[in-house]
């Protein structure tokens, strides 16, 4: 699976969000993508779910445009998570679970088949949810419903995940857990998933690939190495950072704002 972007842009109303975005992402590998704040971070992962539309340019997800696909193909195909979900949703974990499950039910379906109840059991006891499922949402704690609103994009099965601000709410032994099992599923079942995120230290640690945006265009995009350099996120972020070799892999730590230049304006 490979999704191919060419020429994106997107507008909210007069104002421009994302310009001369072109890029390929493959399966098997992590992508985040960074940036300060208002350079487009979530927009991307909306405009490749269709939750916002392009102005101009193509998104091919397997050689198709994802324009042409289906309503149900595409819940199929993908599962965005967005970085809040409203707490007054009268439903238990396990209802809301259940509703992932709908690209896969007949219209003649009442009730959850076996095969629907695999498949949350499973998922269920990967986030470590499964003493949650018969609470309701309005009674799960931030960190909680974090870990739930994931569990739910998984067991919609999809072959790509597009999570925004996945460890927003977590702490540190969440974030790291659940990263790590995102890492491993992403691999394990070949699926392409991007994460919004600002944590520079958690991109550094998990990311196969990043993407920087900037002002709403690719500022840099390759690997850790590639992209998170001194120079650069100093450029982009106005932060001096120091880079750290742990255990082999390329750890960025923010020190201090920069006092003698400034950030790049965003939109």
């Amino acid at each position: 699976m490979k999704i191919v972007i060419r020429d994106l842009e997107i507008w909210y109303n007069s104002i421009k969000a994302l310009s001369n975005i072109s890029l390929e992402i493959v399966d098997g590998e992590l992508t985040f993508v960074i940036g300060p704040n208002g350079a487009g971070k979530s927009t991307l992962l909306k405009a490749i779910s269709l939750i916002v539309p392009p102005k101009w340019g193509v998104i091919y997800i397997d050689g198709r445009d994802v324009k042409l696909y289906s309503v149900r193909e595409l819940a199929k195909t993908i599962a965005y998570v967005a970085p809040h979900i409203s707490r007054s949703i009268p439903s238990t974990v396990l209802d809301y679970l259940m509703t992932a499950r709908y690209p896969y039910t007949s219209f003649l379906q009442f009730k959850e088949d076996k095969t629907d109840l695999e498949v949350i059991d499973k998922v269920s006891r990967q986030m470590n949810i499964i003493h949650l499922l018969n609470r309701r949402l309005d009674q799960l704690s931030s960190g909680e419903l974090q870990r739930v609103v994931i569990a739910r994009a998984l067991t919609q099965q999809p072959k790509i995940i597009l999570l925004d601000e996945p460890s927003a709410f977590l702490d540190l032994r969440y974030r790291l857990e659940i990263l790590e099992h995102i890492k491993n599923i992403t691999r394990t079942e070949n699926l392409i998933t991007i994460i919004a995120i600002h944590d520079l230290y958690l991109a550094s640690l998990y990311a196969d690939k990043i993407i920087l945006l900037s002002n709403g265009s690719i500022a840099a995009c390759g690997n850790v190495e590639e992209v998170l350099k001194e120079e650069v996120i100093e450029r982009i972020y106005g932060v001096r950072v120091e880079l750290l070799e742990v255990k082999g892999k390329r750890i960025i730590l923010p020190v201090e704002p920069l006092t003698l230049s400034t950030p790049q304006q965003n939109t």
